[in-house]
């Protein structure tokens, strides 16, 4: 069981200007204090990392524009970071219905958050498919890896065409139910989720 103590996420304006970038951090570094556990929310941040906020904000942008399609031409400065300077776990949470792949409204609004907080910076991230303990096969999804991983990839694929990340920043694993947040069966339907962990290149 993998034990995090989350905080409430805030949800700003989608115009993320700077401006409310410090009002975002100031609060969320308020709602630490307050130690709440949030689940079934589109996304969540754990609450030990405010301070991880920041080093995001700080980063250096490293690619020129911007376009419609992906592209890789300002994804040439990834491959010359050689280390890991450090890791945000369980930084995004997304929330599934039992035995679908299907992005909630709520799912698609955190990814969107994720994608304005890191928006071009040197970041990687590892996106890992989940399922309930008590999965049930299906047509479509026989296997719970299958179904994690069918997870992992729909959130990939959103980040890469909504949010213009290229692919050589995202890995997608699909740990089936291998790793649930939760081992009580009355609150199973938490792991149906999709973990993001950010990690913030040298």
């Amino acid at each position: 069981m993998i034990t995090i103590l989350l905080a409430f996420f805030i949800i700003f304006q989608v115009n993320f200007t700077e401006e409310k970038k410090k009002e975002f951090i100031e609060e969320f570094k308020k709602s630490v204090t307050r130690s709440n556990i949030t689940f079934g929310m589109g996304g969540i941040l754990p609450s030990w990392s405010a301070g991880s906020v920041e080093d995001i904000h700080m980063m250096k942008y490293i690619y020129p524009d911007r376009t419609n399609e992906p592209s890789e031409s300002g994804d040439k400065g990834i491959d010359l970071f050689d280390k890991e300077e450090k890791q945000i776990p369980a930084a995004v949470i997304v929330h599934f219905d039992e035995n679908d792949a299907i992005l909630s409204l709520d799912g698609k609004h955190a990814l969107n958050k994720l994608i304005d907080l890191i928006g071009e910076r040197p970041c990687s991230l590892i996106i890992e498919g989940h399922a309930r303990k008590n999965f049930i096969p299906s047509k479509r999804y026989s296997t719970c890896w299958k179904l994690s991983l069918g997870r992992a990839e729909v959130v990939a694929d959103y980040l890469r065409y909504k949010g213009n990340i290229s692919p050589k920043r995202l890995i997608t694993i699909g740990y089936g139910n291998n790793k649930p947040l939760t081992k009580d069966i009355r609150s199973d339907c938490h792991n149906d989720r999709v973990s993001i962990i950010i990690n913030i290149l040298k």
